[in-house]
């Protein structure tokens, strides 16, 4: 299962790059750092609909999908089109981006940004705040309830806010009580890697009205943002169509209905 190979090269990977060294140095570095921008508020306040647009070179599914984006001057083109945020794979392997791949973007835009990686370790959510994360993605289908209570708790500690991804019933009843302002519903199924856009449909009638909710993964068209917007939904995020679109900002306003 491609899922269970990420989460093992992530947990090597936070072993060789983990120091009680680089924690302290971090610690030490983020008082002095501006405050996040808003997240949360930036999409959940963005009507109809936001569009949170990704940056992501490469995926298990779909391979290599742009090798030679010039990360800055894309996000230049998300806020230009019209999205409420910018999305960021930072996962080096499969997805091929890099945790500079924040500061590039942070520095092109006045959008907040989103870091989408395999969160296991605390320490990477310390890395996330000083490498200019605004908000971070934790997957329900990887961390155990525990786990996401200390990570929710910790990423609010560094005013990052959190984006808390489920993909099926049994994720969204280990979120159950967890306060969250946010969920994202990703459509793709972590292990098979196909998808569906009824899952949205599905999981959104269950989330409780004090949650906004983001839709993730195969959104291709107006069509499809149309369906998601009569279903309540607050956001979608959007990464394949745009990296292989040669008008990304134009893209965006397609999706928007403009």
């Amino acid at each position: 299962m491609f899922l269970e190979k990420i989460v093992e090269m992530k947990r090597e990977e936070i072993r060789r790059r983990k120091s009680r060294s680089r924690q302290k140095e971090m610690e030490a570095a983020i008082p002095s750092l501006l405050p996040p921008r808003r997240f949360t508020k930036t999409v959940s306040g963005h009507s109809p609909i936001a569009v949170i647009a990704e940056i992501k070179r490469a995926s298990p599914s779909l391979g290599m999908i742009h090798d030679r984006v010039d990360i800055a001057q894309l996000a230049g083109e998300y806020e230009k089109g019209g999205a409420s945020a910018v999305s960021v794979l930072t996962e080096p392997h499969f997805f091929k981006g890099d945790l500079s791949h924040l500061h590039l973007v942070k520095k092109e835009v006045s959008l907040p940004v989103l870091q989408k990686d395999f969160i296991l370790d605390p320490f990477q959510i310390y890395e996330s705040r000083v490498s200019g994360a605004d908000a971070v993605l934790f997957i329900a289908a990887i961390l155990d309830r525990e786990q996401l209570h200390d990570f929710l708790d910790l990423s609010r500690s560094l005013y990052l806010d959190p984006l808390v991804e489920i993909h099926n019933e049994e994720d969204l009843e280990k979120i159950s009580g967890l306060n969250l302002s946010l969920i994202g519903i990703n459509n793709r199924d972590l292990r098979t890697f196909e998808v569906d856009l009824r899952t949205t449909l599905r999981l959104k009638k269950k989330i409780p009205s004090t949650s906004g909710v983001i839709s993730e993964s195969g959104i291709k068209n107006s069509e499809d943002v149309r369906l998601l917007k009569a279903a309540g939904v607050n956001g979608v995020l959007v990464g394949e169509i745009l990296m292989r679109s040669s008008d990304p900002a134009s893209k965006i306003k397609e999706l928007l209905g403009g």
